[in-house]
């Protein structure tokens, strides 16, 4: 009988709900180190909310700024396909962070139970998860992209079609699988509520596969920048399959592929760092996948707590590698046109129009003015381009 069960210190359930948890899913009473652990992962998703609201205030202080001193005509705040890709990326940080501070009320209840709130977590955890996974995917695949084929600097359309894809296939899913299997589909996982341990395909095809897959590509596409920034590996630019391996770097022969090479290592640390992060919490995952918790919550609880603070890892980066982007850095003088990617990313026709464009800029004696749209680069105007 219930009134005969001893709840153990620090859990604040009652004799019936405690009775229930060991058979029901829809509940789950935390004790108090779960809840002392859950508290941390708040707190990991409020820092990281702070500092992605900190970039959107970025944001809206530039559209301000722009809006006020009527810049140029053609001014777009999405001026390449990074920015898309960046302002997706903190979206979903965004999203994901307040997943995790949707744990306050756990923590204050002392449990986790199925009902609208439970599913409303569930919904912003998928949504926020997946769409940073997908989106540091691409953005691994297109650093690649642009550092082998120098191709895609300008296709600002198609990212913005492929973002559309992204935020499009990860909404269907939630909706199939809150609409077809059930009304506890959303259910405690234990410690906060996502899709529930029945629903095992879903859990797989709506976001582990993105991580591994992220993952993967994100440590490939870093092994191969890394040893091509080295010289150790020469791409062929006639054939897109074709690459030679030197045991003795080939050091670049201009300062361009100089500043190429350091580029393209800055704008791939995204999917490394999330990869970082990741790594921890796909281990425990995998270990804990059939459902058995072998290793405890502390486990569980420290490796979100770490991944809970990729939003201010991403932002961190934001401010190392594009401080002077249109869409994230400081406003300058009204009047700025489109500034594309680094130099070192750049096709001979960008450079040409980057060279007329740097050219008006650079004939006004203006401190505050600013090369927006660019990271830091090295300037090669009389070098020629090398190739292998």
């Amino acid at each position: 009988m219930s009134s005969d069960l001893t709840i153990p210190l620090g859990i604040i359930c009652t004799r019936e709900e405690y009775a229930r948890q060991a058979s029901d899913p829809s509940l789950h009473c935390l004790t108090r180190g779960q809840s002392i652990g859950l508290t941390i992962v708040a707190e990991s998703g409020f820092v990281s909310l702070f500092a992605v609201l900190f970039v959107f205030g970025i944001i809206f202080r530039n559209a301000f700024h722009h809006v006020r001193e009527k810049a140029v005509k053609d001014w777009d705040f999405l001026q390449e396909p990074m920015d898309v890709f960046m302002l997706s990326l903190f979206f979903a940080d965004l999203i994901q962070a307040l997943g995790a501070v949707l744990d306050i009320k756990w923590i204050n209840e002392g449990k986790v139970e199925t009902g609208p709130f439970c599913t409303a977590q569930g919904i912003i955890q998928q949504l926020g998860e997946t769409g940073v996974a997908i989106t540091t995917l691409i953005i691994a695949l297109y650093t690649f992209i642009v550092v082998r084929w120098r191709k895609g600097m300008d296709a600002i359309i198609i990212s913005k079609i492929v973002i559309l894809i992204v935020w499009a296939f990860t909404i269907i899913l939630i909706i199939v699988g809150n609409t077809t299997r059930g009304p506890n589909y959303e259910e405690p996982t234990p410690y906060w509520c996502w899709i529930g341990e029945n629903h095992n395909a879903l859990r797989i095809v709506g976001e582990y596969v993105w991580f591994w897959i992220t993952l993967g590509a994100s440590f490939l596409v870093y092994i191969l920048l890394f040893l091509w920034s080295r010289g150790n590996i020469v791409f062929d630019d006639k054939s897109w399959w074709r690459s030679t391996f030197h045991s003795q770097p080939d050091k670049p022969s201009s300062l361009e592929e100089k500043a190429r090479r350091r580029n393209s290592l800055s704008m791939i640390a995204y999917p490394v760092v999330y990869s970082i992060l990741v790594l921890p919490l796909s281990v425990v995952r995998w270990i804990t996948f059939n459902g058995k918790n072998q290793l405890g919550s502390e486990a569980t609880l420290i490796v979100i707590s770490i991944y809970g603070l990729s939003g201010m890892m991403n932002v961190i980066l934001l401010l190392l590698t594009r401080p002077n982007s249109v869409l994230f850095g400081k406003t300058g003088r009204a009047g700025r046109g489109r500034v594309s990617s680094p130099r070192g990313w750049s096709d001979p026709q960008v450079h040409a129009k980057q060279d007329g464009m740097e050219d008006s800029i650079q004939s006004e004696p203006d401190d505050e003015s600013v090369q927006m749209g660019r990271l830091p680069s090295i300037d090669v105007e009389s070098v020629p381009s090398h190739t292998h």
